[in-house]
């Protein structure tokens, strides 16, 4: 599959307290593992991660990723911001956007989700259990995606919710029950935002999705 992969590491971590990128799960930081992941499941093109700035790690950033760092394009604007800045920079026809604090994905996962692309189909975004869909672990066809944010980025000083951008693409939504026979389905979407949801990721619990 002609695809490239982008991961979302500039999330502000205030619940946290400490950039969760780099914030460690068997062994591993949080956006390595998403990086490996997608890796072994997509075998992408290329794999990029995308930060909220060119300061936001400091001078450990370049010494922790094997892989290209951009900063956000229109920073302020939270995950609309990451997932323009991944589209603007997709070079492919399909770019696949992944939040790095979302480490329980797996690449079966992953490769059945990109079973769903077809010619007719601009984004696949699978649906979770708790009825929303998933817009940071998804793909999108490049270049109709790109205009899609970027007419909705057009003379805004806010935005709705991410997941809004499904209105305005040919959108394959795939539900829980296509999915549900996966191994770990019931952790594909528990992020962590918390000391306590590291722990409990940890000690093999599922931390709530929200």
């Amino acid at each position: 599959m002609n695809i490239d992969a982008f991961i979302l590491i500039g999330g502000r971590s205030s619940r946290f307290g400490t950039d969760k990128a780099f914030v460690e799960l068997d062994g591993q930081t949080l956006a390595m593992r998403a990086a490996n992941t997608v890796k072994s499941a997509l075998s992408p093109q290329r794999i990029t991660f995308v930060a909220a700035s060119d300061t936001q790690f400091e001078d450990r950033l370049p010494f922790a990723l094997d892989h290209p760092i951009l900063a956000d394009l229109k920073p302020g604007f939270g995950s609309w911001s990451g997932l323009h800045t991944a589209l603007a920079y997709a070079q492919t026809e399909w770019a696949f956007v992944l939040a790095c604090d979302l480490p329980f994905v797996t690449p079966e996962f992953l490769r059945s989700l990109a079973a769903h692309t077809a010619k007719d189909v601009d984004a696949v975004v699978p649906r979770q259990p708790d009825g929303r869909t998933q817009p940071l672990c998804a793909l999108y066809r490049s270049e109709q995606a790109r205009k899609a944010v970027e007419s909705i980025f057009t003379g805004r000083q806010s935005l709705p919710k991410l997941a809004t951008l499904f209105d305005n693409l040919d959108s394959r939504i795939v539900e829980p029950d296509e999915y549900a026979h996966l191994t770990d389905a019931q952790r594909f979407f528990a992020n962590i935002n918390t000391e306590k949801d590291l722990s409990a990721a940890k000690n093999g619990f599922a931390p709530c999705p929200e």
